[in-house]
């Protein structure tokens, strides 16, 4: 289990608290206002989430975290949102068919946007800062992005809402997905148990009027005082509803060792310097494109 920090994901459903970008608005439906309630994880044995331990603001992702006497160069000081204990468990051969099946159609979704550019190009917006292990996310809202019965089919997979890359630039490559679900359950989801679904807390958005989209000045799943929120002119949503992201495109699939294809971050995604070190969080408000140390030491 990875050490407590709370994960930098910010403001991708900014839409969903003071709307979105009136042209995907019209075709998309709004996620209901109730917040996703909790239920029997898919892994036995483990609570659902872990309660409110993210919100206590420890921790900040630039101390050295180790693993048996190694560096690890901060990889496991990151944690995204509230997620069970995450256990890789073989599949049956019936429910890897059927996993693999739903992981080809995500994969023409890659094809089509192979660089930042073309998602943008297609009307995408960002949603946040880019965080190591994360990536940076974009958004494209359809009527088929919020998965209401909480069980993923193809329709589902050639539309998630969102879409990481492994940059900030136009040239950064496409490296996965993330797919939401309105259910008010912790969603099915897929064939098995790997799918770990998770949700955020406390999380001020935005809007940035540079490039349109939204900012995360406090990260999220932490402690946030509604009135900072308000001085920054920011919209603070207490809780999205459900999420898990899908390593599945070719060159960035995650080791079974690492979560696998449903991993809670992906270690291929790394900072310019190739650790995994956050900027403390006093200093996010004053760089929201991007959290990594050496990015902005290097800038």
């Amino acid at each position: 289990m990875r050490k407590l920090l709370p994960m930098t994901f910010a403001g991708l459903l900014i839409f969903a608290a003071c709307g979105s970008d009136t042209d995907s608005a019209t075709t998309a439906p709004e996620p209901k206002a109730t917040t996703p309630t909790t239920a029997t994880p898919k892994s036995d044995g483990h609570e659902d989430g872990h309660g409110d331990s993210h919100e206590d603001g420890h921790g900040e992702g630039h101390g050295e975290a180790k693993s048996n006497g190694i560096d690890d160069k901060g990889l496991g000081m990151l944690q995204n949102g509230h997620h069970e204990e995450m256990k890789y468990q073989k599949l049956t051969s019936t429910e890897q068919a059927a996993v693999d099946k739903l992981l080809d159609a995500s994969r023409e979704t890659a094809a089509k946007y192979p660089t930042l550019k073309e998602f943008k190009a297609a009307g995408a917006t960002r949603g946040g800062p880019f965080t190591p292990g994360l990536g940076i996310h974009y958004t494209l809202v359809s009527g088929d992005s919020f998965n209401a019965d909480g069980i993923m089919d193809d329709t589902d997979m050639r539309n998630p809402l969102v879409v990481i890359f492994d940059g900030t630039q136009d040239t950064a490559k496409i490296a996965g997905f993330m797919y939401y679900s309105v259910a008010e359950k912790q969603p099915e989801g897929f064939p098995g148990k790997n799918d770990f679904w998770h949700y955020h807390t406390n999380i001020c958005s935005t809007r940035d009027p540079v490039d349109g989209g939204t900012n995360a000045p406090f990260g999220a799943d932490r402690k946030v005082d509604p009135k900072d929120c308000e001085a920054v002119g920011g919209v603070l949503m207490p809780k999205t509803q459900w999420m898990v992201h899908v390593w599945s495109v070719p060159g960035y699939e995650v080791d079974e060792k690492d979560g696998g294809m449903f991993a809670e971050v992906n270690p291929k995604i790394d900072c310019a310097d190739g650790t995994y070190h956050l900027l403390p969080q006093s200093e996010w408000e004053s760089h929201p494109y991007n959290f990594c140390k050496s990015e902005l030491k290097s800038a």
